[in-house]
């Protein structure tokens, strides 16, 4: 049986072990120092007779008891968190805490600069944790707590989520300013040149995969010259080799006057696409998130709204 005294600060401190995989870092999170994290960590080990931490040549690492208590006592965490703030009005201006969320890399790029600066304008002391997102197990994410918060180009949210659609875009083909394309794009001319594409882990992107579906509905097939895991980094490798890529327009809209791109519409058939934020019942009615999804909203709004080539969803 655990120590009668592992309190929630101990278990809290417990999940920033696990999820940081690091001290210091636990320290910050936690707004303590590293020295009495260290005295956190040597009693939780001995409460739990197990390292919790080990070192490894890539640095320190959660035990599999460590993750198996993390996610457990996770989920406990957060009913009690739900518990205390069910009743309580949440004040913005005054909160300390932080939202975890899982944005794509295009989405960041679009929607976090003007997130950020709304957030550090009402809520100053609070804080946003940003990562790429796993979409093959974002349901499983969003249900143990990982993340709080999912802003994608997913098409249809993942089983189980609640969703709210953000803004669409229409895709453009961009290609360098030196590409001998003479003003316009065939379809063939399409399926001539490779295409730089983003993929996420094995698969491409979203984008990739709605424009190699439109392609198979034609019977046709298009040749990648590479492959990038970052999709800011797909307009700047244009512009330097004859590949094509397609993109969002408002992505291509910042970048084509940068990089000397220019544009063309597709030569086939793709549907916009929609930008929309996903997260799990059990945050549903928490006051903090629903006010977090509410700035995300307001935010959005306004950006689609000064861009000719986004509109709300």
């Amino acid at each position: 049986m655990p120590d009668k005294h592992l309190d929630i600060y101990l278990l809290r401190c417990l999940r920033a072990f696990v999820e940081e995989a690091h001290v210091t870092k636990a320290a910050e999170r936690m707004g303590s120092t590293q020295p009495a994290m260290s005295a956190v960590l040597r009693r939780l080990r001995g409460i739990f007779n197990d390292p919790l931490l080990v070192r490894t040549e890539k640095g320190m690492v959660p035990t599999e008891r460590a993750r198996e208590l993390a996610a457990t006592l996770g989920a406990a965490i957060d009913t009690i968190d739900r518990a205390l703030v069910a009743d309580q009005p949440f004040d913005p201006g005054t909160a300390e805490l932080t939202f975890e969320l899982a944005a794509s890399e295009s989405v960041s790029f679009m929607l976090l600069p003007s997130l950020i600066e709304r957030m550090r304008q009402l809520a100053p002391r609070v804080q946003l944790r940003v990562r790429i997102p796993e979409l093959q197990r974002a349901r499983q994410a969003l249900e143990e707590g990982e993340i709080d918060l999912l802003l994608s180009f997913t098409r249809t949210a993942p089983e189980g989520l609640r969703s709210s659609a953000l803004w669409a875009q229409k895709l453009t083909v961009i290609a360098a300013r030196s590409h001998p394309l003479n003003g316009e794009l065939t379809l063939d001319a399409f399926l001539r040149w490779p295409h730089a594409g983003h993929k996420l882990g094995r698969g491409g992107s979203s984008i990739e995969v709605a424009v190699d579906a439109a392609l198979q509905q034609l019977g046709r097939e298009r040749r990648m010259g590479v492959w990038l895991p970052s999709a800011i980094a797909v307009p700047a490798v244009v512009s330097r080799t004859d590949f094509l890529a397609t993109i969002p327009v408002g992505i291509a809209d910042r970048f084509a006057p940068l990089l000397g791109l220019q544009t063309f519409p597709p030569p086939l058939a793709l549907a916009e696409v929609r930008v929309g934020m996903y997260w799990h019942d059990r945050m549903h009615q928490n006051p903090p998130h629903k006010w977090l999804r509410q700035v995300v909203r307001d935010v959005a709004g306004k950006l689609a709204a000064q861009a000719p080539s986004a509109r709300p969803d």
